[in-house]
């Protein structure tokens, strides 16, 4: 054998191989399914020689799954999984529409699996009848055990030919293949098998199934079983079986013949079930007078020289798999773009451009579920506004938009006489702005999550009649996509909420060891010593910062932790006490309060209320870093009988740009260098609206204001 030919066998492509065309369209349709299951996917694919070898071939790469037990296939089976045994679908069957191997058309393709399938259902069935354990081992064995002739074609397919001219018999395309390809398909075979790593006889079952029967009496007896398997799917049904042949089994002429009516009951079947048309080559012309050899090859069998009307119906094949991969293919796409959507604006222009792109439905009506159970909203905006205004329930039992959600599946009003659409359906086909309409379910887990009613005319439903189970996975995947959307935020897993409550109890404790001090260092004050207050203020800030934590690491964000009738002015002068020795006066800003003294009492957080002032104030101090003025405003307001307070806090800095203060209360909207993360407004806008209130920013002639506005009483939001 040529070494340098054996090592490129050990790297052949293996995907290279073509598969039957009927069965691959069988299986792309399983695989297409959205609860695609790897038995029914082995069921179909355990029945072709290339796609077997294929799935092997792949299963070497990676490791094996310890709790999988079972032949050699299935382990494979499992060690690949269901989105790699999709894909390796779908190259077959692009690897057959574009394959060019000279010589290998659909008549030989077939031929090769009538053959290997042949063998393997023999092989099965002598297994058993000799008591073999393993039946599935040689049912693999027996389909791949000619799998040589097929690499060596696909690899050098011009020597191959070569070979093949002018041989027989086997033992004269043996030598042949020898002597043009320093190998021949049994060695080749055998080296490929050798390269997946299986543990069994397999490799040595390809190697040796032309060997003379008085060489393999002591073979092992999956090797004999193959030999033998072999030659039975080879010998003419009126021939003389071999003696010596059906001795390496013990066999008699009998039960050589039931097994081979049993094998060919099974072809039969298969080939219903994938509707092949028997192949019509009529069998080449042999010599006056033919070389003595081994057991003849390339017979065309009798019984299928007949023209079948199937023949036609294959001509088709190669186009309905183009088309069934190009469907495969956006659909794909299209699931990607669904399932990426950042949010539901996303996720509805995604779904509008696959329903334009794939089915060139340009006008789409959605419907999504509202707050009643079991009934759609049309989606706010479509249709100029109307579409929000139409409600569909699931349950009616007269209208084509509910019967299409209860059936899961597409339906168009084309379907229907005009006579029993209900005016609901009417009216949404209206708003859609067509001749009819289709009406496309959005199934998530099984159930409608959604609508889609695309507007058609007569020429696009008999357009989109054999797309309808296309259109209808896409609806599969655009629900599932938007039931993830719609789906509740799972609450915070227990680990996360013992870690905020750790995080809490530690910060707490060397709060707790402040305020303690705190008191101790009071109780030795004088009781008129004006450090009192300062040390009240101090106090009063630590429990601020616990409530804030208390409040963000809990989940409960900018809602009102402790509710307490508060004095606005009072509060603003506390704040503007605590701040001016540490930030107002070192930056030499003056400060100017104008508080108005008819207020009425705040029910609301004193700390979050501080947070609010401590930030603006803060913010407005830095506004001016060469010094400024810093004016404080309170106001009574009241509009009917609505009583409410007003604060303004006005800088006299440079202002801010509009272009900034368009989107000042967003993250990172800061006007701040250094290390200012701009969250400060962000929040305070979050806490004012948790109170109750509003916050705007007014440019002036000279700097900037901040004008609260919050009712009295606040209460919770």
């Amino acid at each position: 054998m040529g070494v340098v030919l054996h090592k490129m066998l050990e790297k052949f492509d293996i995907t290279s191989l073509p598969a039957l065309p009927h069965l691959l369209l069988r299986l792309l349709v399983v695989c297409d399914q959205e609860e695609a299951q790897l038995e029914d996917m082995l069921a179909l694919l355990r029945q072709d020689q290339a796609l077997t070898a294929q799935v092997l071939a792949s299963a070497t790469s990676r490791p094996a799954k310890s709790s999988v037990h079972g032949s050699a296939l299935q382990i494979a089976f499992a060690t690949l999984g269901t989105e790699d045994i999709r894909e390796l679908a779908l190259n077959a069957a692009l690897n057959y529409i574009a394959h060019t191997t000279p010589g290998v058309g659909l008549n030989e393709i077939k031929q090769r699996w009538h053959h290997a399938l042949l063998s393997a259902h023999l092989a099965r069935a002598l297994a058993s009848k000799v008591a073999y354990a393993d039946g599935d081992e040689a049912y693999l064995a027996g389909l791949l055990h000619d799998i040589g002739r097929a690499i060596l074609w696909a690899h050098a397919p011009t020597p191959y030919l070569n070979a093949m001219a002018g041989a027989h018999d086997e033992a004269a395309l043996l030598a042949r293949e020898s002597r043009e390809l320093k190998i021949n398909h049994a060695q080749a075979g055998a080296s490929v098998a050798q390269s997946w790593g299986l543990r069994s006889f397999l490799a040595d079952a390809i190697r040796y199934h032309h060997e003379l029967p008085q060489r393999l009496l002591n073979a092992h007896v999956l090797v004999r079983i193959v030999s033998v398997a072999h030659y039975l799917a080879e010998v003419e049904a009126d021939a003389t079986l071999d003696a010596s042949v059906l001795a390496v089994l013990n066999l008699s002429a009998d039960d050589a013949r039931a097994l081979q009516q049993l094998a060919q009951t099974r072809l039969r079947e298969a080939e219903t079930a994938f509707a092949v048309a028997p192949h019509t080559e009529p069998a080449p012309a042999q010599p006056d007078a033919e070389p003595e050899g081994e057991r003849r090859r390339f017979r065309a069998d009798a019984a299928r020289t007949q023209v079948s009307p199937l023949a036609l119906a294959e001509q088709a094949q190669p186009q309905q798999l183009a088309e069934r991969v190009r469907d495969m293919v956006a659909i794909q796409s299209a699931k990607n773009s669904l399932f990426s959507a950042p949010d539901l604006a996303a996720w509805q222009q995604a779904l509008r451009h696959n329903l334009q792109s794939l089915f060139g439905l340009k006008e789409v009506v959605l419907f999504l579920p509202s707050s009643r159970e079991g009934v759609l909203q049309g989606v706010n905006g479509a249709a100029n506004g109307l579409a929000e205004q139409i409600q569909i329930a699931a349950d009616d039992p007269h209208s084509l938009l509910a019967r299409a959600l209860r059936q899961g599946h597409p339906l168009h009003s084309f379907q229907t006489p005009e006579a029993l659409l209900t005016v609901l359906d009417e009216q949404v086909m209206s708003l859609a702005g067509g001749a009819g309409m289709l009406c496309l379910p959005l199934l998530s887990t099984g159930k409608a999550a959604g609508l889609a009613v695309c507007a058609i005319s007569a020429e696009d439903a008999e357009r989109l009649t054999v797309r309808l189970p296309v259109l209808s996975r896409l609806g599969h995947q655009a629900g599932s996509a938007l039931g993830s959307k719609l789906s509740p935020k799972a609450p915070a897993s227990p680990p996360r909420a013992e870690q905020a409550r750790k995080i809490l109890h530690e910060v707490n404790n060397p709060l707790s060891i402040v305020k303690n001090y705190l008191r101790i260092v009071a109780m030795k004050l004088p009781q008129d010593d004006a450090a009192h207050a300062d040390l009240k203020i101090i106090s009063d800030e630590i429990d601020r910062v616990g409530s804030m934590l208390k409040g963000l690491l809990g989940g409960q964000g900018f809602a009102p932790n402790f509710v307490a009738n508060i004095d606005l002015n009072r509060t603003v002068i506390d704040m503007l006490s605590l701040l001016k020795p540490t930030l107002i006066e070192p930056a030499r800003v003056q400060v100017q309060t104008l508080l108005a003294a008819d207020l009425p009492a705040l029910q609301t957080d004193a700390g979050q209320l501080k947070q609010i002032l401590q930030n603006l104030i803060k913010n407005a101090v830095e506004a001016m870093p060469d010094g400024g003025k810093l004016r404080i405003v309170s106001l009574r307001t009241q509009i009917r009988s609505d009583v409410g307070v007003e604060l303004r806090i006005e800088d006299s800095g440079q202002g801010i740009p509009d272009a900034i203060r368009a989107r000042l209360f967003q993250p990172v909207a800061t006007r701040k260098g250094g290390d200012h993360a701009g969250l400060g407004l962000a929040i305070v806008n979050g806490l004012v609206r948790g109170l109750g209130g509003s916050i705007e920013c007014e440019a002036m002639p000279v700097g900037t204001a901040f004008i609260i506005r919050l009712p009295a009483p606040v209460k919770r939001s």
